[in-house]
């Protein structure tokens, strides 16, 4: 099947897939991905005056993103409910190389269109 028989959509995630291969990440990864907490344990149990949570390993799908400069914002939805996540440049790099913040950016872009499933 030749691209001119590709529907606009169909393009669309083609194209996206390239990027996560372009950018070292296997597409179709295992069936499993191991969790150590949901969303809603996040939402009952985060404490902003106590450090705990600081790591957890959370799955879900990308519903919604928002990328504003510096900061990207997005919605992830597992079988117990929503969380929202944020993402700061200056966080992910705190020197003056910004290339991988730029990366992880793309990446949301291509998660959003393709309704994929992150961790």
């Amino acid at each position: 099947m030749s691209n001119i028989d590709l529907s606009e959509q169909e393009l669309i995630r083609r194209s996206s897939l390239q990027k996560l291969r372009d950018l070292g990440i296997n597409p179709y990864p295992a069936n499993e991905f191991k969790t150590n907490i949901t969303s809603n344990k996040i939402l009952t149990t985060f404490n902003p005056e106590i450090p705990n949570l600081q790591e957890v390993v959370f799955a879900g799908r990308l519903m919604s993103q928002r990328i504003m400069g510096k900061v990207s914002f997005g919605e992830l939805q597992d079988e117990t409910g929503r969380i929202q996540i944020y993402i700061s440049r200056d966080e992910i790099c705190p020197g003056e190389d910004k290339t991988l913040y730029n990366e992880v950016s793309i990446l949301f872009e291509v998660m959003l269109v393709l309704n994929s499933f992150a961790g």
